[in-house]
């Protein structure tokens, strides 16, 4: 009796250890506590009405650049935490104004955009597309739809912006705690290049810039394979 009441015991720690390990495996694999982290903060989705609500902190960011005052001579970074971490009139000695917000992505981004098209910028610079890969898990081609839709927006309520994509910039499975397939990221690139064509916008490949010998983001411009640092900021 003793005998068999130890088995049970072990196998269940054993199969308690196991589920564990296969949920610790899954949140690495979308990104660790960052993944966590976007799901809790940025944004919950009630299963009874499916109503997308934004946490707090989203929105305040979002109320602030609404209220900001509005130019028509501006130029604006629009995008995720990589473009709101940027100092940029500093970086770049020109007025800029920054529309990034920490663990945006472009469905999300599309709810935003009122505020862009009323400041009628001479100039956008668009970043955004690795926290769809990351976060949400989100296929290449569905990033790539909900990123025409955005610069379709653009193209119709503000013809005479000057438009820049970005290419979405390597990250380092080395070193990070999003992990990653960096062939997403590659192949996403590859579609922007065609979106850019296609509304004759100008595509800025900063990607090649950032990477190293073997196609990831260079260690020496990141802390944690995603996010740049003070150098790679320079660069």
């Amino acid at each position: 009796m003793k005998y068999r009441i130890k088995i049970i015991l072990f196998t269940s720690l054993f199969l308690n250890i196991l589920f564990f390990a296969l949920i610790t495996f899954f949140v690495q694999r979308k990104g660790g506590l960052s993944y966590l982290t976007a799901k809790i903060f940025h944004k919950v989705n009630f299963d009874n009405s499916g109503k997308t609500v934004y946490h707090p902190a989203y929105l305040n960011k979002k109320s602030q650049f609404e209220t900001l005052p509005k130019s028509d001579l501006g130029i604006i970074f629009l995008g995720d935490s990589l473009t709101d971490e940027g100092e940029w009139t500093e970086l770049l000695g020109t007025k800029i104004q920054k529309r990034g917000i920490g663990g945006d992505t472009t469905d999300r981004m599309l709810n935003r955009l009122n505020e862009i098209i009323e400041s009628k910028p001479k100039k956008i610079f668009l970043m955004v597309g690795i926290n769809d890969l990351i976060n949400e898990g989100r296929t290449v081609e569905k990033t790539s739809e909900y990123y025409k839709m955005i610069i379709a927006v653009f193209r119709n309520k503000i013809p005479n912006t000057e438009v820049f994509i970005q290419s979405v910039l390597p990250i380092n499975n080395q070193v990070t705690r999003y992990w990653q397939n960096i062939n997403k990221v590659v192949e996403l690139n590859s579609q922007l290049i065609d979106l850019a064509k296609d509304f004759g916008y100008q595509y800025i490949d900063v990607y090649s810039h950032l990477s190293d010998s073997q196609n990831q983001l260079d260690p020496q411009y990141t802390f944690d394979g995603v996010h740049l640092n003070g150098q790679g900021y320079l660069v």
